[in-house]
């Protein structure tokens, strides 16, 4: 159960364009709504946006429910109550009504529809490899061959190695299938390796669909369904074709990101690069040419030439041309003053039946911060430190784009470093994590508060008894380094002591908390690092700062130092010039960073004012920065 909420939650937060959680964040039944209206021609305008009340939300929770019965979904008596008391086996089986209804359903191959249909389009698109034998939605995709041989048959070029892949390889092709459908096609890594190769918890094969519907709608022009029996229109005016105007100047990951939310709007496409004088008056002169702006587009997008077109200020022309019927723009617009600059009145847009709709830009990346340099020019930079969780991983996984841009770093021949607070894991620990996770940095330059503590007590405390409050992996690697370590379970021989180190530990009895509290009190003591949580994917998890703020309520007593970031004497002197921090917290990342007197790159999907939101921003920056250089 929590494989398949993790998987469905990923899917309703790329829906969304936001983070969810299933069990809470349904019961007003806002996000329900918002849900529908992204994937269907959910027609209601009208519910409470910010219900008020118990009694505003099941309302909106019934609009949903009752627009989903209209669409031919049989809707349990107890749907509405279970999703206001967030109860997750009804949520889910409703999400998979939606994904069936909506998604499914619209597949037709031959004769067939929906699951089987769905299958037979991945089986023909596999004929012609070897190796590759699709009979399910679970163990044919198991050793990554299926997914690797999907992506190969429509973009042979992104994987150009496929030849080398080994059905023994289990790991390695599916982590490649999955981070290049993330990274280049816009599908949301759902799964997960260990999902497909976990004998032990057999995965529901729902969440297989859910994720190759993604591939589906990537690679195929889905007609667009309003009715179950509804066949697709032959008629001219029943197709939609959306038109995206602008300059698409330094073509970067926004760019490509916007483009490929927009293709899924519409059954065309046009595009309307705009002329380099119409640029020039109104903007600045572009750094590219007109048709170089456009090579890129067909070159990244794999766009027809006839679906891309010059344009200047004036769009009607393109409007009857192409039968436009929808125009789509970045939400750095608000809807009615882009009314006005495309003259949607003026031009009477509005009476031909033009629609316009706003969809969210990639924050972070833009042709106009590349040009001014508010960003730093990354690529002068001979040192990149990163932080480890939440912005290199996500748990055990890699968090997007971060195996690509270590990889782009390492063919820049950029030294690589790791800065973190983690001290649960010993360096080794986090390394090998790391490969796992395709992320490709040395063990040696693996720098963590558990190695500060290492350098801290070698320093001051050489050969002094250290009473150690940790994780076994930490207090093992401590004692494998030198320290004489002593723990709960020597304080019964009466080992003297010397210092106490309060580190990460998850496994503790109310007793020993008590014993650290007078030990701390009797004796000097250190901690790993001041902060209050430790990052998890799925749990708020109290980190060491909580049991440092513990103590120093019991005792009135602080530590006498504080390893880990933002202490700048955890980085080595040797480091500091020509180095750069990126990361996603400014009380540890961009604080060190301060203290360090380095550049700071804050990339975070949850602060909107962060310079990125993604670390395939930052591909983009060092590509473009390269090519400027």
């Amino acid at each position: 159960m929590e494989t398949k909420k993790r998987i469905f939650t990923l899917w309703c937060n790329f829906q969304l364009d936001k983070e969810v959680d299933l069990e809470q964040d349904f019961k007003s039944g806002v996000n329900l709504i918002y849900l529908l209206k992204q994937i269907s021609d959910f027609p209601i305008k009208t519910f409470y946006k910010e219900p008020k009340s118990e009694n505003e939300m099941k309302e909106n929770i019934q609009i949903a429910l009752k627009f989903l019965e209209e669409k031919g979904i049989e809707i349990e008596t107890s749907c509405a109550q279970d999703i206001s008391e967030g109860k997750l086996g009804s949520i889910l089986d409703l999400l998979w009504e939606i994904v069936q209804r909506f998604f499914l359903d619209t597949i037709k191959v031959g004769e067939l529809t929906s699951q089987k249909a769905l299958l037979s389009w991945c089986q023909k698109q596999v004929n012609d490899y070897n190796n590759v034998e699709i009979n399910d939605f679970t163990e044919s995709w198991a050793d990554g061959f299926a997914f690797c041989s999907l992506i190969h048959k429509y973009k042979p070029e992104l994987i150009v190695d496929y030849k080398m892949l080994h059905v023994k390889n289990k790991i390695e092709n599916l982590n490649l299938a999955f981070n290049i459908a993330n990274g280049e096609l816009n599908i949301p890594k759902l799964l997960k390796a260990e999902d497909l190769i976990d004998e032990n918890n057999k995965l529901d094969e729902k969440c297989v669909i859910l994720y190759l519907v993604e591939y589906y709608k990537a690679f195929t022009k889905q007609e667009r369904t309003t009715d179950d029996n509804t066949e697709k229109h032959e008629n001219e005016k029943d197709v939609v074709v959306g038109y995206v105007p602008g300059v698409f100047d330094l073509f970067h990951t926004g760019h490509k990101s916007f483009l490929s939310k927009a293709h899924t709007l519409c059954d065309r496409l046009i595009v309307g690069v705009h002329t380099d004088k119409f640029v020039t008056e109104y903007k600045r002169k572009p750094v590219h040419s007109q048709d170089t702006r456009k090579q890129n587009i067909m070159k990244n997008m794999n766009y027809k030439d006839e679906d891309i077109i010059f344009v200047g200020n004036v769009h009607l022309d393109a409007v009857k041309k192409y039968k436009v019927n929808k125009f789509i723009h970045g939400n750095d617009w608000e809807i009615s003053s882009y009314k006005k600059q495309i003259r949607y009145y003026e031009d009477g847009l509005d009476k031909m039946g033009v629609t316009v709709e706003i969809v969210p830009y990639t924050r972070g990346i833009s042709t106009s911060k590349l040009i001014s340099k508010s960003i730093p020019n990354m690529i002068k930079y001979d040192r990149f430190l990163f932080n480890l969780d939440n912005t290199l991983l996500n748990g055990e996984e890699a968090m997007p784009f971060a195996p690509e841009l270590i990889q782009k770093l390492n063919t820049l021949k950029k030294e690589i470093y790791v800065v973190s607070n983690n001290n649960r894991y010993t360096p080794l620990g986090i390394y090998k994590i790391l490969q796992n996770a395709q992320i490709n940095i040395t063990k040696e330059n693996i720098i963590t508060s558990l190695t500060h503590i290492l350098h801290f007590l070698n320093t001051n405390y050489k050969d002094k008894n250290v009473f150690v409050w940790g994780t076994e992996d930490a207090i093992n690697w401590l004692k494998e380094n030198g320290i004489n370590v002593v723990t709960l379970n020597d304080l019964e021989s009466k080992k003297t002591i010397d210092i106490v180190a309060v580190l990460y530990r998850n496994d503790y009895f109310y007793k020993e908390l008590v014993t650290l509290c007078n030990l701390c009190k009797q004796y000097p003591y250190i901690c790993g690092n001041h902060n209050t949580n430790y990052p998890d994917k799925e749990n708020i998890l109290p980190g060491t700062g909580i049991i440092i703020e513990l103590i120093n309520s019991c005792i009135s007593k602080e530590p006498i130092f504080v390893c880990g970031k933002p202490n700048p004497d955890m980085i080595p002197l040797n480091l500091k010039p020509k180095s750069i921090m990126i990361g996603d917290t400014l009380m540890t990342d961009k604080a060190l960073a301060f203290n360090l007197n380095i550049p700071f790159v804050h990339v975070s999907k949850k602060f909107k004012n962060a310079d990125m939101s993604h670390l395939g921003v930052m591909i983009d920056y060092l590509t473009i920065n390269e090519e400027m250089n």
